[in-house]
């Protein structure tokens, strides 16, 4: 085991159980770092994705405003 936490609750056990339970503390170590790391992954992907909604609304509101600039006068709507 390589985390201290880890290694610290391994050796709470009475010696009697902490050959049984190693296998199970490790496994929850490599847990441990499986989860950190779909947390990060999450963070990076939510990232990615609002910073995508937020390049593709610019750019619809920029399209948004040529069509209406492109408009005859008769045909252009009052936005607010």
């Amino acid at each position: 085991m390589t985390t201290l936490f880890w290694r610290n609750a391994l050796a709470s056990l009475p010696p009697s159980v902490q050959r049984r339970y190693a296998t199970t503390f490790e496994a929850a170590e490599r847990f441990e770092a499986l989860l950190d790391m779909a947390i990060e992954v999450w963070c990076f992907a939510k990232d990615a994705l609002a910073k995508t909604s937020r390049v593709a609304g610019r750019a619809m509101r920029g399209t948004a405003q040529t069509l209406d600039h492109a408009a005859l006068p008769e045909d252009r709507v009052e936005s607010y």
